[in-house]
């Protein structure tokens, strides 16, 4: 019995180092999301309302995943910190053409571009610390940013792990 329940455990284990990361699987859903707006935008020009309802539910629906992305916690793969530096990359170009009448939304995109950048700032700087070191040798100032940035990220995973 007991070969069982470790047969059991070990294909668990691979089970779970087979699944994407949380961020690589929002980052699919979104990318599969995009596209399918894209294709509803262009279905509008059939001036029929239900394509446009269905549109409108739709970008709702992405942009609050493209908001909800921004505020991940990358796991500590390399792969889950290119993802979220892009996509908050991606999200600060948008600022400069968001609607400026839609404040909300602005404020929510600004917001969400800085906790994805401090995640980031505070991931990479927990995994090379003496890099951070280095750094504060140069500029005070920023080396303290990054410090302050890894606690954060430090705490955001206790939380996220219910610690």
């Amino acid at each position: 019995m007991a070969d069982a329940t470790q047969a059991r455990s070990d294909i668990a284990s691979r089970n779970d180092e087979l699944r994407q990361s949380d961020i690589a699987a929002l980052c699919g859903l979104i990318g599969s999301a995009d596209h399918y707006c894209m294709k509803v935008e262009r279905e509008q020009s059939r001036n029929f309302h239900g394509f446009k309802a269905v549109y409108q539910k739709t970008y709702e629906a992405l942009c609050e995943g493209h908001l909800k992305l921004l505020q991940a916690i990358p796991d500590g793969s390399d792969r889950d910190i290119v993802i979220l530096a892009g996509h908050a990359s991606l999200m600060a170009d948008q600022i400069q053409t968001a609607d400026v009448t839609d404040h909300a939304f602005v404020a929510r995109l600004v917001e969400g571009v800085q906790a994805a950048l401090i995640s980031i700032s505070g991931s990479i700087g927990n995994r090379f610390p003496d890099h951070v070191e280095e750094v504060a040798a140069l500029w005070p100032e920023l080396g303290q940013s990054i410090r302050n940035d890894m606690a954060v990220a430090r705490q955001m995973i206790s939380e996220m792990e219910g610690h």
